[in-house]
């Protein structure tokens, strides 16, 4: 007998290619996704690089720099639209970023084995136990590396003078656009289309002229702050009602943040643009998990949500007056709250190696904490009482998306004492 035919292993050949050809076309991309791969080249090399570097270990960890933007960050803001629509894209974003998906910025914090922490005193005991080497700008600076002050943003003080001839005026006007300009030094930023500033060089900058401006010994009130105290108190009422929407316009939230933005950011925080956002609206009333949201976007500028029922520290037994007091502590920390994520995400540069961990999963991580913090003690000072910006709450949130961070962070953001979980802002 002669050998067998060959032509069933060539028709098995021919079936495999064809099979391979239909996978091919049943995985086509994305016409978007195509593009963007045309565009910003083939990942794979990229992500071979990032794996490498990887490998190297602290050493190399140690010696990133930053060396700024590229000209690419510039699409960001209009491609963000198109990243909520389909999570799938954001592999662009991570292109541009030079960022490695596969390696989460929670590297840096312990990874939680067991369920996250759902109070602080639980908080404190899995931060005690897990005993992290801390990775802020104090502990290792060698993290927080940049190129040169040409790949950065320089931080800078600008003096204002007052000139405004309504400062002596007995009944203020509370116009925002007649807002008066602080006396003191106050922190020169440049806006861009992408966040120019190391993270946590910009919240020190910003500490240091809150310290200056309002906890000084020598430090008096500004105009600015007498103007928010005359308005805060003439506004008492509407700020503390059941129902924000019956008792305060979007129009004059909208003035209420321009006063908060001049008091305790210099004016920085973006506003939003007239053409395209009406800035501020109210959350729906039957959302119960979350006090507010803030949306910042270069081209469309800074929107706050602001849940109109819902504050911190309800309790069925307080009196109407501490029922008042507990919604205005509430209601002006939350706007704080949503103001400090709208500052960090206008100018942090998004390239920074470190950029993720101080910003968060959730927004909530070491730079939103320490600068948070200090807001809260400059409010003491310039509202004449305590607001509640919600940052134990908000570090909970935090290590749910996250990891935990160190027992240096904790000791830093001042959170020492016990508390039960309660939600917080977005």
């Amino acid at each position: 007998m002669g050998n067998p035919p060959v032509l069933e292993t060539h028709d098995a050949s021919n079936l495999a290619k064809k099979t391979k050809t239909s996978e091919k076309k049943r995985r086509r991309l994305h016409p978007i996704r195509r593009i963007a791969k045309f565009i910003l080249g083939d990942g794979e090399k990229h992500q071979r690089k990032q794996n490498d570097a990887r490998r190297l270990g602290d050493q190399l960890e140690e010696g990133k720099t930053c060396h700024g933007a590229s000209r690419w960050h510039n699409l960001l803001p209009f491609l963000e639209p198109l990243f909520a629509l389909d999570p799938k894209l954001s592999f662009i974003e991570d292109r541009i970023l030079g960022r490695n998906p596969t390696i989460s910025h929670t590297d840096d914090y312990a990874p939680i084995s067991t369920t996250p922490p759902k109070s602080l005193a639980e908080l404190q005991a899995h931060v005690q136990e897990a005993d992290l080497p801390c990775t802020c700008d104090e502990c290792a600076p060698k993290l927080y590396k940049i190129s040169t002050l040409a790949s950065h943003g320089a931080l800078r003080d600008r003096r204002n003078k007052h000139t405004s001839k309504n400062h002596h005026r007995k009944t203020p006007s509370f116009s925002s656009e007649k807002v008066p300009k602080p006396t003191s030094p106050a922190p020169s930023l440049t806006l861009r289309f992408h966040g120019t500033y190391e993270s946590m060089s910009l919240v020190r900058h910003h500490i240091s002229w809150l310290d200056a401006t309002y906890l000084h010994p020598s430090a008096r009130p500004t105009p600015s702050v007498l103007h928010l105290r005359s308005l805060l108190s003439y506004w008492y009422p509407h700020l503390t009602s059941h129902d924000l929407r019956s008792t305060l316009s979007a129009r004059q939230v909208t003035t209420l943040f321009a006063h908060l933005n001049r008091v305790f950011f210099a004016g920085n925080v973006p506003s939003h643009n007239d053409l395209l956002s009406a800035g501020f609206s109210y959350l729906d009333s039957r959302q119960s998990d979350c006090f507010g949201k803030s949306f910042y976007n270069p081209v469309v500028g800074t929107q706050v949500l602001l849940h109109p029922m819902l504050y911190r520290g309800y309790r069925p037994l307080d009196t109407p007056t501490q029922t008042q007091q507990a919604r205005m502590k509430s209601r002006l920390g939350t706007l704080l709250h949503e103001m400090i994520h709208a500052f960090l995400k206008a100018y942090t540069c998004r390239s920074c190696p470190m950029w993720a961990a101080c910003i968060g999963e959730r927004g909530h991580g070491r730079a939103w904490q320490v600068l948070a913090r200090k807001v809260e003690q400059v409010a003491a000072v310039v509202v004449g009482g305590n607001v509640d910006l919600g940052r134990w709450q908000s570090a909970l949130s935090e290590c749910e998306g996250g990891g935990l961070p160190s027992v240096h962070d904790l000791e830093v953001w001042g959170m020492g004492g016990c508390g039960s979980g309660e939600k917080g802002c977005c």
